[in-house]
């Protein structure tokens, strides 16, 4: 028997765009057990990855968006 945890990662910005990542780590009730309560190093490490992949792809995105404005004139210019 094990219990899964799912963290849910989301961000939005201005215009409505969103990006989620999800993290999904399951444990196994016999470890609660041995004394092994809350997440171990090696998950804490696996969901800042997944916190730190979720924030770079989405402001990427959004860097992206906006170096297509053209400073003159501020009208978005072809993709």
């Amino acid at each position: 028997m094990a219990l899964e945890w799912t963290i849910t990662i989301e961000g939005k910005n201005e215009f409505g765009d969103v990006c989620r990542e999800e993290v999904r780590i399951a444990r196994s009730w016999g470890r609660l057990f041995d004394g092994e309560i809350g997440f171990s190093l090696e998950q804490g490490k696996k969901i800042m990855a997944a916190l730190q992949s979720a924030v770079v792809k989405h402001e990427a995105q959004i860097y992206a968006l906006f170096r297509r404005i053209c400073p003159d004139c501020h009208i978005f210019r072809p993709g």
